[in-house]
């Protein structure tokens, strides 16, 4: 299974600091640091902010790469 761009490294590549991205989220700093330690404590509506700034997919930021939905339903 391709590895995870974890939501840290998406940002540095994307060229932002942790204080651009709470400043688009509407957050403090250190509830971005927060984020992005434990991303799946977004709100639903933040993480999709968060995909747009860094114009990554939900998938490979926040299940990896390549990531499916197929098997919900098994």
């Amino acid at each position: 299974m391709p590895k995870c761009l974890t939501l840290r490294k998406a940002r540095e590549n994307a060229g932002f600091t942790q204080q651009f991205m709470a400043d688009e989220l509407g957050v403090s700093r250190p509830t971005y640091a927060k984020i992005e330690e434990m991303p799946e404590n977004a709100s639903v509506l933040q993480a999709r902010r968060i995909c747009e700034i860094l114009s990554r997919s939900y998938e490979s930021i926040f299940f990896g790469r390549g990531a499916s939905f197929s098997n919900l339903d098994e």
